[in-house]
């Protein structure tokens, strides 16, 4: 009798830790093997910062048919307008067709997740790109982080070359499709109509928000985003 209870103990001990390992490991995800893309060609050394972030942040991507791919490295080329994905397998950074999936996104080092979505744009190439949704809704807040090699004065680039943001905003709906937006109180005015400016004006200034950068045109467009006003495109 003590053989077989010394018998179960030691094999309920055995499948306890089986158990607890294998919820330490994570299963493979086998969506990873639908990505398809190319080598990533470096980009010329220059100051600036060409990436969205310093390194490969995890995130996950969206193919066409719904599906996903999570738990992968991931960083985005804002030079050249590509998604960069990390295969550890090939210990390769793989440039993922554009084509071939909806969006993707990122954990930066902040802990901040920024979602990507892929749209066709007449305006850029008459291509498709990448816009971060900074605000969703049935009218979108995108911005496109594009970033440019341009030719600098000495004093700030010792090649005469650097990377620089050339980021661009705008609203978007899927049935009228883009209008650009600056970082300015005028410019966010300028898309309603003039019977609808006076109402923008007093939600504003009652809020207390001056549009002057990135964070105050977020605040500002998802307070008037409740109101459903008659955006012009």
């Amino acid at each position: 009798m003590r053989n077989i209870k010394r018998f179960w103990a030691t094999n309920l001990l055995l499948l306890t830790f089986v158990c607890a390992l294998a919820q330490e490991i994570k299963p493979y995800d086998q969506c990873s093997e639908k990505i398809k893309g190319s080598r990533f060609i470096a980009y010329p050394t220059y100051p600036g910062k060409p990436f969205l972030n310093d390194k490969f942040m995890m995130g996950e991507i969206e193919f066409n048919d719904g599906s996903k791919a999570n738990k992968i490295g991931l960083n985005y080329g804002a030079y050249r307008d590509e998604l960069i994905y990390y295969n550890p397998s090939i210990s390769a950074q793989i440039v993922i067709d554009k084509k071939s999936i909806k969006g993707f996104s990122v954990t930066d080092k902040a802990g901040i997740l920024r979602t990507f979505v892929r749209l066709f744009y007449p305006g850029y190439l008459h291509d498709d790109c990448y816009f971060e949704v900074l605000s969703q809704g049935k009218i979108m807040l995108l911005a496109f982080r594009k970033v440019d090699l341009e030719r600098m004065d000495a004093y700030f680039s010792k090649t005469g070359m650097a990377y620089q943001p050339a980021y661009s905003y705008y609203l978007y709906s899927p049935g009228k499709g883009f209008a650009s937006v600056k970082l300015s109180k005028s410019s966010l005015l300028a898309r309603f109509d003039k019977a609808e400016q006076k109402v923008v004006r007093k939600i504003l200034r009652r809020s207390g928000i001056y549009v002057s950068d990135e964070t105050s045109l977020i605040a500002a467009w998802n307070l008037l985003s409740e109101k459903e006003l008659h955006v012009i495109f």
